[in-house]
C-alpha cells in the first residue's frame, strides 16, 4: 500500500480550492473531496470476478433523481447505460429524432451487445453533475419485443441485468457516433417493427459524462485501486475514481511510483511488449481478466475451448513499455496463474489477481483488464484534452518522473486520447 504525495507548498491554497472543505491527506487514504467517490471489487452475485462497481445519481428534468448501486466502470466503453428497474420507477424523456421518432441504440461490449432505448438526463459522480445528456436504459427482454434480426442472434440484456445495474462508459471517445435505429411501422399499430439505422447528430448520441462535467474535471477520469497480492484471492478490494486529470486528482498518485503516459491510436489501443513479443493493447476496467496471447512463452492453456493460460503457481510477466525508440521495463509485473486454484476458490472470493486468458474472449483485442489496475492509478484521457502529465512547467513536479512522452509535444491536444499509469516505486 503506498502512501499518497503530499501536497507541495506552493500548490496548498489552489489544491485546497478544488478538493473543498472538509478535503484530507492521510499516508494510506487519498483525498477526500466531491470529486473522488469510492469504487469497490466485489460480488453481487456468486461468480462475479475482478469488476469495479461505482455509483452513479441521475436525475430527471424535474430534478428528482435516484441513485443508482453496482454500476460497473469501464474504460473500454462509452456512455452510462442502466438498467430501467434500478431506476426505482424514474422517467426520462425520450431521445427523438427531429421528426418525433424515439432513439433506440444497439451497443457492442466486446462480444456481448445489448438493446437500449436513448434518454435525456443530469448525470452525477460524487457532487459533480453534467448538464442533461443523453444516456441508453436496457430491459429484461421480452417475448413480444420484435428487434431487428441481426440484434436478437446475439442479445446479452440478461446476462447484463444479472451482473450489475449498468455499465458507465468513460473511455477516451466522447459520444458514440454509430448504433441507431428507428421504428417505421408499415402496416399500423400492429404490424411488426420495421428498424431502420439513421445518423443522428451529436445532441442526441450517448456521451461520455465525463465529457460533460465542468472544468477542471471534464477532461479524463483517474482510478486507483489497492494492491491484490499475485497469488492470493480476496472478497473485496476497495479504490477511488478521481473526475479530472492533473491537479484535481494529483494526490491519487504515489510519490514514490514513477508514472508511463501513452498517446493512443485511433483503436484507443497503445504498444506494450510481454517478453519479446509486441502487442497493442487495451486498457479496460470491465474486462475482468487480463487477454493475452502467452503461446510464445511455453504457458500452457486449459479449461474450456483452451481459452485459460495455467502456470504451476503465480508466475509473473515482464512488460516493457514502447517508447518511440526506446523501451521501458516496467518494475511492476502482471501475473498468470494456476487455473484450478483460481477456479476452486470458495464462494464469495470477487479479486483474482492472476487470470488471464486468450484474446479470443475478447473479440481478438489483447487487453489489460481490472487485474492490472491492482496496486496502481489508472488515468484515462479524452480525446482532444490535454495530457497533463506531459507539460514541462514548474508545476511538473507534481506529477512525478514521466518514463513514456513520445508522441505529442507538451501543450498539444491528444486526438484520439492517452493513458497514464503508475509502475510502482522508484
Amino acid at each position: 500500500m503506498s502512501s499518497i504525495l503530499k501536497s507541495p507548498a506552493g500548490s496548498a491554497a489552489l489544491l485546497s480550492a478544488l478538493l473543498g472543505a472538509g478535503a484530507a491527506l492521510a499516508d494510506d487514504v487519498p483525498l477526500l473531496a466531491d470529486h473522488i467517490v469510492p469504487i469497490e471489487v466485489r460480488q453481487i452475485q456468486p461468480g462475479d470476478i475482478n469488476t469495479i462497481f461505482v455509483d452513479v445519481t441521475v436525475c430527471d428534468a424535474a430534478q428528482a433523481c435516484r441513485t443508482v448501486p453496482n454500476v460497473i466502470v469501464d474504460t473500454g466503453s462509452t456512455g452510462l447505460h442502466l438498467y430501467r428497474e434500478a431506476l426505482d420507477g424514474l422517467e426520462l424523456d425520450a431521445v427523438t429524432t427531429s421528426d418525433g421518432r424515439p432513439l433506440s441504440h444497439w451497443t457492442g461490449f466486446g462480444s456481448r451487445t445489448i438493446w437500449t432505448t436513448v434518454n435525456r438526463a443530469q448525470v452525477r459522480i460524487g457532487k459533480v453533475s453534467t448538464d442533461v445528456i443523453p444516456i441508453a436504459l436496457y430491459d429484461k427482454p421480452s417475448p413480444l419485443e420484435q428487434l431487428p434480426a441481426a440484434y436478437t442472434k446475439v442479445d446479452s440484456r440478461d446476462w447484463f441485468v444479472g451482473i450489475a445495474n449498468g455499465v458507465l462508459g468513460i473511455s477516451p471517445r466522447r459520444q458514440l457516433a454509430e448504433g441507431y435505429f428507428v421504428d417505421r411501422p408499415e402496416g399500423g399499430a400492429e404490424a411488426a417493427p420495421d428498424w431502420h439505422e439513421v445518423v443522428v447528430d451529436t445532441s442526441r448520441q450517448l456521451a461520455n459524462p465525463i465529457a460533460h462535467f465542468p472544468a477542471p474535471y471534464d477532461n479524463g477520469s483517474v482510478i486507483k485501486l489497492l494492491g491484490a497480492g499475485p497469488g492470493a484471492a480476496y472478497a473485496k478490494l476497495p479504490g477511488w475514481l478521481g473526475l479530472g486529470i492533473g491537479l484535481p486528482t494529483y494526490g491519487l498518485f504515489p510519490a514514490s511510483a514513477r508514472v508511463v503516459s501513452h498517446e493512443l491510436d485511433q483503436d484507443g489501443h497503445f504498444p506494450l511488449m510481454v517478453g519479446e513479443r509486441r502487442f497493442d493493447v487495451l486498457l479496460d476496467s470491465a474486462t475482468n481478466m487480463l487477454a493475452l496471447d502467452l503461446d510464445h512463452l511455453g504457458i500452457p492453456r486449459r479449461g474450456d475451448g483452451g481459452w485459460y493460460y495455467d502456470a504451476p503457481a503465480a508466475t509473473p510477466l515482464e512488460l516493457t513499455a514502447l517508447c518511440g525508440k526506446r523501451k521501458v521495463k516496467l518494475a511492476q509485473a502482471v501475473y498468470v496463474g494456476a487455473r484450478d486454484s483460481i477456479f476452486l476458490k470458495p464462494q464469495g472470493y470477487a479479486v483474482l489477481p492472476s487470470l488471464i486468458v486468450t484474446p479470443e474472449l475478447t473479440g481478438g483485442v489483447s487487453t489489460l483488464g481490472s487485474p492490472f489496475f491492482y496496486g496502481r492509478t489508472v488515468a484515462t484521457g479524452l480525446q482532444g484534452s490535454i495530457n497533463p502529465f506531459l507539460q514541462q512547467a514548474p508545476a511538473a513536479g507534481l506529477y512525478g518522473s514521466v518514463a513514456c512522452d513520445e508522441a505529442l509535444e507538451p501543450g498539444s491536444p491528444s486526438p484520439y486520447g492517452y493513458v497514464v499509469y503508475t509502475d510502482g516505486a522508484d
